[in-house]
């Protein structure tokens, strides 16, 4: 899921967050989409928020602020709510080996070698492939919670708007955060199965191992989503279980292609279209011990020797694929601890996340050349995740200014070469030297450019944006500002101090419910990067403190109001989008199937619309009110 690295700015009344993927350039931090968080207090509650707001009522720059206003830097990290599970794993590993350092021995003694990096692993209470009783029978839906005349149910918002015919109405998931079976059937290990052991980076200090067990249970699972009337399921292959080294001259294992050759079988037994993602954070641990992963030139050819893997097994079963997930927060993620420890000769924790996006749009675009060559059928593109932003002081031109260097580091760096230009947004070439970002040659503009069939994002906030305190060209000449490269804030609440949204769980303190903003997004993205089709692929909100509760408070745990509210007004927000202002959606993904590992959250932050009882040994899956919520809302809004 899209989660992002958050600088926050904080009073007591107010959250000025400033949202950086670039922070980790200038920090040595734990990072990805929700790591480690770096808080910027202002010092003077009373006195900076009536210094901050009289600047903004007077449309004047923030740099006029008095000095005894002046942000000052502190580093935070968010405390964890203790996990209410069972288990007594202790998960730790050692120190990542030299890159390059590390023999290519693809036989099976290699292969436990790279799990001795990995270190002791977490063995599932379930080995085999569950086969369960269907169909699925749907237990009394939730009674309404509200009075008809304050909240009408799903059924009932806007009745007379349809979705598109054929329209993805789906559930999205990641390999990493819901197989488990971490080392069975011949899987390689992950960079993230090596990462989720280092120290301070998951807060509950959970792995990955076991987590839903989606691996022997996807049947189950399945059917589960297909009783909702869910129509649709976007999932990703792990790469190290096709290929355990990762590498093109490896050997393939052939159990990880049966298997998900069944998965997908399964979901066109129940009717549920696979939607498949090939990369989704999770590299194979090798590729990094033997040359530094995705910061390599070397992962293009690996990269691309996967696909046509994948493509070649699955072709005909599968038609709409993403090549990565979220791109611009995985190359993020290999500036700050424990990834900046596998990085290679010449790159470091300034220049990693830049060469990571000139390789990974490399892998992208020759891997859907080879795609298009193998003349496999459907359409590919990439998952973008952000959102292009608003000025936070109308007619304030830094502020406007702001906007536009928000969406070209955070949403632009990919989009515009694939989309618009074949080419880095000028900002970021004005900007970042070419040792920190590599120029692309005119031949490689042209095999990027056009190689997506379709515009994917994940949108599941819209904030807006404002220059920094010291002003924009102060800050992009300073390479020590924690702003520096993108040189923007992100702001969320209004100018008279009110939230854009309700809040989600202290574990996603970048995630604000703005459903009012969704329409606004949209014809953005439409109109910066225009396609013929749309897919919202993910939205979700992890309910607040849900990851606190005890199984014995199930009642309350499948009471999930906060997100139940947040997918009914984003779909209606999504219905107008597409009714009223003529943007071509043709897909919305609900994160998640159910409660899973998220990433440095571990087990602690919630987005499922399943719970996941942790501490049973069948680890039995509950439907949420947002589960219903939505099932009830596919039935209404979809055409027949």
């Amino acid at each position: 899921m899209a989660k992002f690295l958050s600088v926050v700015l904080a009073t007591t009344s107010l959250l000025f967050r400033l949202h950086v993927l670039e922070v980790a350039l200038s920090q040595n931090a734990v990072e990805t989409s929700a790591l480690t968080h770096t808080s910027i207090v202002l010092p003077s509650s009373s006195a900076v928020v009536s210094a901050v707001l009289s600047a903004t009522s007077t449309n004047t720059p923030l740099t006029s602020i008095e000095p005894s206003s002046t942000l000052s830097l502190t580093s935070t990290i968010t405390a964890a709510p203790p996990l209410t599970t069972t288990t007594s794993f202790n998960p730790s590993s050692g120190p990542f080996p030299p890159v390059g350092s590390f023999p290519r021995d693809y036989s099976p003694a290699g292969l436990a070698k790279l799990w001795d990096v990995v270190g002791p692993v977490e063995v599932p209470p379930i080995t085999t492939t569950v086969i369960p009783q269907t169909p699925i029978v749907l237990p009394s839906p939730p009674p309404a919670l509200y009075p008809s005349f304050f909240a009408v149910a799903p059924e009932d918002i806007l009745p007379d708007l349809k979705f598109p015919e054929g329209f993805f109405f789906g559930v999205a998931s990641a390999a990493y955060q819901v197989e488990g079976a971490v080392k069975d059937e011949g899987k390689g290990p992950s960079l993230w199965d090596w990462a989720n052991r280092q120290p301070g980076v998951v807060v509950d200090n959970t792995t990955a191992d076991v987590v839903d067990l989606h691996y022997y249970l996807y049947k189950e699972d399945v059917a589960r989503i297909a009783a909702l009337g869910v129509n649709s399921h976007s999932f990703s292959i792990s790469w190290g279980r096709i290929l355990p080294f990762g590498a093109a001259d490896s050997p393939v294992n052939q159990e990880g292609i049966d298997h998900y050759a069944d998965v997908i079988a399964t979901h066109l037994q129940f009717n549920v279209t696979p939607v498949v993602t090939l990369f989704h954070w999770d590299p194979p641990l090798a590729l990094s011990a033997y040359y530094g992963g995705f910061a390599s030139p070397n992962i293009v050819d690996d990269y691309i020797h996967y696909a046509k893997t994948v493509f070649t097994a699955y072709n005909g079963s599968v038609h709409t694929w993403y090549t990565f997930n979220e791109p611009q927060v995985f190359c993020s993620e290999l500036a700050g601890f424990p990834f900046n420890l596998t990085l290679p000769n010449g790159v470091n924790s300034s220049t990693a996340q830049f060469q990571c996006s000139y390789y990974l749009l490399k892998a992208h675009a020759g891997a859907v050349k080879a795609f298009r060559e193998m003349r496999i059928t459907g359409e590919i593109a990439f998952k973008s995740a952000d959102y292009v932003g608003m000025p936070w002081r109308a007619n304030n031109t830094e502020d406007a200014l702001a906007v536009e260097r928000h969406a070209a580091f955070g949403l632009g760096i990919f989009a515009d070469p694939v989309y618009t230009t074949g080419d880095w947004p000028q900002i970021l070439k004005d900007t970042l030297p070419p040792d920190y970002l590599p120029r692309f040659t005119e031949e490689e503009s042209k095999e990027i450019l056009g190689t997506a069939d379709f515009f994917a994002i994940d949108a599941y906030r819209t904030y807006w944006n404002a220059a920094p305190p010291e002003g924009i060209d102060a800050c992009v000449k300073d390479f020590s500002n924690p702003a520096w490269p993108a040189c923007n804030l992100e702001v969320m609440f209004d100018l008279n101090g009110w939230a854009s949204g309700p809040a989600s769980d202290p574990l996603s303190p970048w995630l604000q419910a703005t459903p009012q903003f969704l329409r606004t997004s949209f014809k953005e993205y439409h109109r910066r990067w225009p396609t013929s089709k749309i897919i919202f692929s993910e939205f979700g909100f992890t309910q607040p403190f849900e990851g606190t509760r005890t199984p014995a408070e199930l009642f309350q745990i499948t009471e999930d109001t906060e997100r139940t509210n947040y997918y009914m007004t984003y779909l209606g927000e999504l219905l107008l989008s597409i009714h009223e202002d003529g943007i071509p959606v043709e897909g919305a993904f609900a994160w998640a199937i159910m409660d899973n590992a998220e990433w440095n959250s571990g087990l602690s932050a919630r987005f499922g619309i399943q719970y996941v009882n942790y501490s049973s040994p069948t680890l039995e899956r509950t439907y949420k009110r947002s589960a219903f919520a939505l099932s009830e809302f596919f039935r209404q809004h979809l055409q027949n």
